[in-house]
């Protein structure tokens, strides 16, 4: 059960969240807005201090969950992604083998060439040259690390993910364009400019 309290106010001090909304025999009941320590709001109907009825968890990065719950448990619900975009555990056609568009291209069309998108975003996102951007940050090859996209680690990723990443992720690109080369890499070049062909 997510939410059970009969004194809502001792339970905001020690857990640190919050509860906005309207109460009954010292029960959250009605309509109300419970926020946990992570950011996570659920906003919705209560009864004796639990969700019952319609209400959403809204996550900080803008995405929610709406469900029909029943004494804290969520009996039917629907994930929607911060761009309005309806998330569906059965036939899931959005970027399918079928269908490869972004969900900004479902919505407004496809570009002409040369205008076509590389992330779902217009103007995707900065990462460092030689990074893999991951869709919520990127990924440093020379450390093993993810990142946000401040610069701030936030996982050290197995081999499979790595690998994963590196077959299907956009990479940072130096000002020229291209993908950045290691140094190693243009000394190689370097050398096998410099030899003579046989």
């Amino acid at each position: 059960q997510v939410v059970s309290s009969k004194h809502p106010r001792a339970m905001s001090n020690w857990s640190g969240t919050t509860y906005e909304g309207g109460t009954k025999n010292e029960w959250y009941e009605g309509h109300g807005t419970f926020t946990f320590p992570s950011g996570v709001t659920y906003e919705g109907q209560f009864r004796k201090g639990e969700f019952d009825g319609e209400g959403a968890l809204i996550y900080p990065h803008g995405g929610r969950y709406k469900a029909k719950w029943s004494r804290g448990y969520a009996i039917e619900g629907q994930y929607y992604f911060n761009d309005g975009l309806h998330y569906e555990d059965k036939h899931w056609g959005y970027v399918s083998q079928g269908d490869r568009r972004f969900y900004t291209e479902v919505l407004e069309g496809l570009q002409p060439a040369g205008k076509t998108l590389i992330t779902n975003d217009k103007t995707p996102p900065s990462i460092p040259y030689g990074t893999f951007d991951t869709g919520d940050g990127y990924f440093d090859p020379k450390t093993g690390t993810q990142c946000d996209y401040e610069g701030d680690m936030v996982a050290v990723l197995s081999p499979e993910d790595e690998q994963w990443i590196r077959a299907h992720c956009r990479m940072g690109v130096d000002p020229d364009g291209g993908p950045k080369k290691d140094k190693k890499e243009d000394e190689k070049e370097e050398g096998d400019k410099s030899k003579p062909s046989a």
